[in-house]
């Protein structure tokens, strides 16, 4: 399994992310605000699992998000909300309509999620770019139209 380190005894978390688009492979990449999972592809029915240390249960701030592309298509999913997801494994099938929770010990889906709104998430991925403190290009700043005077 590959990983983001373990702080101590800081509960943590193991996500799996499951291709269930058939003939159809599944690129993604995972954040929260502080550490970045990188990118990965996924062929139809292979599963990757990543792990990472929760906050305490007092603050319950962890999110983890991902961005899912494939066939030209791209849709956003926070895979892990500390508050929403009360598990020390969380197993997701990716589909086209949208990921599913997934339980393999009964196998069953235990419920399906709408993928995140795209502008919505754009703005949340601008607020974690400036929170990260991740370089980005300045904004170019053009002079006010002075009419020829300097």
């Amino acid at each position: 399994m590959d990983g983001v380190e373990s702080h101590g005894l800081i509960p943590r978390v193991n996500v799996g992310i499951t291709n269930k688009l058939p003939y159809l492979l599944l690129g993604f990449h995972c954040k929260d605000k502080h550490r970045d999972n990188g990118f990965h592809t996924l062929a139809p029915y292979e599963t990757y699992h990543f792990q990472f240390s929760t906050t305490p249960n007092i603050i319950s701030r962890t999110q983890w998000f991902c961005k899912f592309s494939w066939d030209g298509e791209s849709h956003y999913f926070d895979i892990f909300i500390q508050i929403r997801d009360n598990c020390d494994y969380c197993e997701w099938i990716i589909e086209k309509t949208g990921p599913c929770k997934y339980d393999w010990e009964s196998n069953r889906v235990i419920k399906c999620y709408p993928w995140n709104d795209k502008k919505q998430h754009q703005l949340q991925g601008m607020k974690l770019l400036l929170i990260s403190n991740t370089p980005t290009p300045p904004l170019a700043l053009q002079p006010l139209n002075s009419r020829g005077k300097d």
